[in-house]
């Protein structure tokens, strides 16, 4: 879900950098012809699309996000309830034979607590690392690619001369 939201910004950012590249580079010819409405209008519409996709992106790192910390309160609240159950009910502790008491249960928390909070701060490097992921999925596609002109029955790998090159 996050690599599809990653890829989608990717591929639009990409397509306005083409834009106004293409634009500042041509920008004699396009001052020339008077075409500048249609570049900006053009520039306009991947502006858009480029905003649009990056609010989907920040909502869904948004979603992940709200997830997280629902995901620890939802625990807090399950340890703390599974815990005075164990005092309540004096279940014996499996590992040391004795009785669940409060401060068996609060270690619990803490430990929790600690193990979340590692979860969170990693939670930012996600996007990144999909992203860099995803580069260099890109970039390895382009790499390993074969060319169009080897890939006919008349193609060969070999260059002959036939005479030499005169000046």
């Amino acid at each position: 879900m996050v690599r599809k939201s990653s890829l989608a910004k990717l591929e639009v950012v990409k397509q306005l950098g083409g834009i106004a590249e293409e634009s500042l580079t041509a920008i004699k010819v396009v001052a020339g012809f008077t075409r500048e409405d249609r570049e900006l209008a053009k520039f306009k519409r991947y502006s858009e699309n480029t905003m649009v996709v990056g609010k989907k992106a920040s909502a869904m790192m948004a979603l992940m996000v709200g997830l997280m910390k629902f995901s620890i309160f939802f625990f807090y609240t399950y340890s703390l309830l599974i815990g005075s159950i164990f005092i309540e009910k004096n279940i014996v502790n499996f590992i040391d034979g004795e009785l669940y008491d409060q401060q068996v249960v609060l270690q619990t928390l803490i430990a929790l607590i600690t193990g979340f909070v590692g979860l969170i701060a990693a939670l930012p490097n996600v996007q990144a690392i999909v992203a860099a992921k995803t580069l260099g999925v890109l970039i390895f596609d382009v790499i390993e690619r074969v060319p169009e002109v080897r890939n006919t029955s008349n193609s060969t790998n070999q260059l002959k001369l036939e005479r030499e090159i005169a000046f």
